[in-house]
């Protein structure tokens, strides 16, 4: 920029200084060269009338001279001219050009003669027009008052403040809040509908609340739900709570209660419906001793409307116990019946007590399985008759007097004699002299008591209890060679992660990782995972060509085109220069001969009619004017105009062959119902909609959606569908398509091109060395000076591979000498890049200052 200078003495002014000081006044206006045209001051609208004022409109500043009247919307527009002046030699040039501005209800159309196109223009109404403050300003700040409804900012905008939103703060990604260590909260939409609530750590997310489409809420750790709310309640596998309420009910500690019902008959109900609030099924009750007994202690049998008390039942009161009260009979129905009855295990009664018929009012004691036993502390007094199977007792049994009588008549027992009739025989004492005890462990012909049976028994599972009262469980499986549950969850994927357990990692993988850490070890499962599926990264498909592309991404088009021999649309442009154009070519109708004869075959004809003196005249074959149609057509068109009626009707279509309009709708497939009233008359017939479509489509020739879907590909689908469950599969694609299998062919590979190498610090000179990797072999050539480095001659590092280029798995070593007979003078130089390290070190012996040509070529 050059500025104006006159000192004292005066001095001459050239063009130069008069094209100075423009360039210093048009430079000022490049600070609104990116903004659309705007009012930079006055044009005030005062009723009527628009102030004068300056604009900024086709990129330059305007001086308008304001409107009185003015009307809406008012429009003011650029109107530019060149000026002519004298220049030498009286010769009349351009000499200025003048970028003024006008006003009025339109714009006009005509091209502006300066700049060749339809003149811009800003509009202005009563409540606004585009000011400095909004289209200047606003553009690179927040106006405190806009006139906008809406402003939009481009990039990040932080605030070190507080902010306080009075209206709706509107996100169209997500709402995210930072904390330290990596974690953060973020609310958004995701594109489902869904609305997430989740915290995450360093990118990972660790915990979510969700709000479905359906108005439920998950609630998730990680990617698994842990718990659900929806019109059904609260979902989940565990719920740890101090206390809670629902309904009437509350539940604290270990006491439930009623503190809804403020009468003396408030009760909490168990299982009063079932299966979904319904009476449709019956529901038990079952009460456990708190360490996974096999029976419950106090069971509910809604079905059998059985209350069962496996376990000792006490009754403990300062009156009546126990009571047992029929509700449906009274006291003399003959079909009261009431029963305290004694089961085994497999609930077979073994004894009884109480009213047990209706045939009868007796009160029985009933012992199917041993003897009635009374161990009073006195004597039973028994008031009433005795009877013994429906027989007074004393019929059946003597008296004292008459058994001593009885018994004074019989002999008494003589020690070594016996009675004359033998009933204990000797064989039946040297049968019960072989009865021997037995082992149920070491087995045996002998007998067993209960006991030994009952401590046997102990050992052994009982069916009833389904593998509960196994004493080591896990010893059990791994006997059974099974996995428990969680052993499952944690060794097999699930349908509904879709592999993603293999790649997720928990809260305790990523706890002390950073986030590249974190992202790494992601990859690394991911690239493991790929291998098992013989799956290609994404991203892969960018070295390849895509189908939908047609070519279009080619990196070099003249070469494919020289590949396949053809020529490019310029080349053919070239080829074809200087020969005749199709666009004089006559684009009309061949005359042919057959047109001819055809033409020369047209002839005048006409209708039958009768002159106006009564003369008769016949048709005449050939063509006849529309008039004479028109004249002939009125005589028949009466009855198209009055109608026929519905016998007319049928009359006519049997004359002609045809079917009426009813008949045709009862007979004949509607186009717009698409064969439906064909299937519904099948359907009608005795077919189901199956078989009729199925007849349909049999006429047709056609297949079926399914039959379709099984047999043939998607062209959408571009071969995505088809079936290829091996390599072997692949590769015959591949061939029948005349394709290349990925597998065989190496992928193109990738070439950096020549890179200047990084300089290490302030004191190294790298401007001549330059590295290139291609694929998985690098190369480094060029010249170092070794006074240039960063520290000693032993050890100073000259040059730093940069990031984009990978450094050698193993050291290398590029070494030059200067070898004399004598010793003295020997000098050289040793350049070495260690193992995994990106610096060339330099060691170097009367070698300084030396412009030195090196190379390093290594595989990585």
């Amino acid at each position: 920029m050059k500025e104006y200078i006159a000192e004292t003495g005066g001095r001459y002014t050239y063009s130069d200084d008069v094209l100075n000081l423009q360039e210093l006044a048009l430079s000022l206006t490049a600070l609104f060269s990116e903004c659309p045209a705007f009012i930079i001051s006055g044009c005030q609208t005062e009723g009527n009338t628009i102030t004068p004022g300056y604009v900024w409109l086709g990129g330059k500043i305007r001086y308008f001279e304001g409107a009185n009247p003015a009307g809406f919307p008012y429009f003011i527009y650029e109107t530019n001219t060149n000026e002519s002046i004298v220049y030498a030699n009286e010769i009349n040039k351009r000499g200025r050009c003048c970028y003024l501005c006008a006003g009025g209800t339109a714009v006009p159309q005509a091209t502006d003669p300066v700049t060749g196109l339809p003149p811009q223009y800003l509009e202005l109404s009563r409540e606004y027009a585009p000011r400095l403050n909004e289209k200047f300003v606003g553009r690179y700040a927040l106006l405190l008052d806009s006139p906008a409804s809406r402003q939009k900012v481009k990039k990040d905008v932080t605030f070190s403040g507080e902010v306080t939103v009075e209206k709706t703060l509107k996100s169209t990604k997500e709402i995210s809040a930072q904390g330290s260590g990596g974690r953060s909260l973020r609310s958004r939409v995701k594109e489902n509908g869904e609305s997430s609530l989740g915290a995450y750590l360093n990118e990972l997310l660790t915990a979510e609340i969700v709000l479905n489409t359906d108005g439920s809420f998950s609630f998730l750790k990680g990617t698994t739900e842990l718990a659900r709310l929806d019109e059904n309640g609260f979902c989940c596998d565990a719920m740890n709570l101090k206390r809670g309420r629902i309904g009437s009910g509350y539940l604290y500690q270990n006491h439930l209660i009623n503190i809804g019902d403020d009468t003396d008959d408030g009760s909490i109900n168990i299982n009063h419906c079932g299966y979904n609030q319904t009476t449709s099924r019956f529901r038990n009750f079952n009460v456990y001793d708190g360490k996974k007994c096999s029976i419950p202690l106090f069971q509910v049998e809604g079905k059998t409307k059985t209350v069962s008390v496996n376990g000792s039942f006490q009754v403990c009161g300062n009156g009546c116990g126990y009571v047992l009260r029929n509700t449906s009979f009274a006291k003399g129905d003959p079909e009261l019946t009431a029963i305290i009855e004694w089961q085994d295990r497999d609930k077979t009664p073994i004894a009884s007590l109480g009213y047990l018929t209706t045939s009868t009012n007796d009160f029985t004691v009933s012992n199917l399985f041993g003897n009635l036993v009374f161990l009073p502390k006195g004597f039973i007094d028994l008031s009433g008759e005795v009877r013994m199977k429906g027989t007074d007792i004393y019929s059946i049994f003597v008296t004292q007097k008459n058994f001593d009588d009885a018994l004074a008549k019989k002999v008494s027992v003589v020690s070594g004699k016996q009675l004359s009739t033998e009933d204990f025989t000797t064989t039946y004492k040297k049968k019960l002299d072989a009865i021997s005890n037995g082992s149920i462990g070491d087995g045996g012909t002998g007998y067993v008591t209960a006991d030994d049976v009952a401590d046997a028994l102990k050992y052994k599972l009982n069916v009833s209890s389904n593998l509960d009262d196994l004493f080591d469980k896990g010893v059990a499986r791994m006997n059974l060679s099974v996995y428990s549950k969680s052993e499952t969850d944690g060794k097999y994927l699930t349908i509904k992660g879709k592999l993603t357990e293999l790649i997720n990692l928990s809260a305790d993988e990523i706890n002390g990782m950073s986030p590249e850490q974190a992202a790494a070890r992601k990859a690394e499962k991911q690239a493991e995972i790929r291998v098992n599926l013989d799956a290609e990264k994404r991203g892969t498909g960018d070295l390849k060509l895509s189908k939908s592309s047609n070519l279009s991404d080619l990196p070099d088009k003249a070469q494919a085109r020289k590949n396949i021999s053809v020529y490019s649309t310029t080349e053919i442009d070239k080829m074809l220069e200087g020969k005749l154009s199709s666009d004089g070519a006559y684009t009309g109708a061949i005359f042919t001969e057959t047109l001819k004869k055809k033409l020369e075959g047209i002839k005048t004809g006409s209708f039958a009619y009768t002159d106006s003196t009564g003369a008769s005249y016949a048709q005449v074959e050939g063509y006849v004017p529309t008039s004479q149609v028109v004249k002939e057509l009125a005589k028949k068109a009466n009855r198209l105009l009055d109608g026929y009626n519905s016998s007319d009707k049928d009359t006519i279509a049997a004359n002609l062959g045809l079917y009426t309009k009813s008949v045709s709708d009862s007979r004949f497939a509607v186009v717009e119902t698409l064969f439906q009233d064909y299937i519904t008359f099948l359907v009608k017939s005795g077919k189901t909609t199956a078989q009729a479509q199925q007849a349909l489509r049999d006429k047709f020739d056609v297949f079926s959606k399914k039959e379709v879907t099984d047999s043939y590909l998607r062209k959408d689908g571009k071969l995505s569908d088809l079936s290829l469950p091996n390599a072997d599969a692949k590769k015959l694609a591949c061939r029948t398509l005349g394709a290349a299998y990925a597998d065989d062919y190496q992928t193109k590979i990738s070439d950096t091109g020549w890179l200047q190498m990084n300089n290490s610090g302030s004191g190294t000179d790298t401007r001549q060395l330059f590295i290139r990797q291609i694929g998985n072999i690098v190369s480094i050539q060029g010249i170092i000076n070794t006074a240039q480095r960063d520290g000693s001659n032993m050890g100073g590092v000259v040059a730093v591979i940069p990031n984009q280029i990978q450094p050698p798995k193993y050291g290398l070593r590029c070494a030059l000498c200067d070898y004399n007979d004598d010793h003295k003078y020997n000098r050289g130089s040793s350049f070495i890049i260690r193992a995994n390290s990106r610096s060339i070190q330099l060691y170097e012996s009367g070698w300084y200052n030396v412009s030195t040509e090196i190379n390093f070529t290594y595989f990585v």
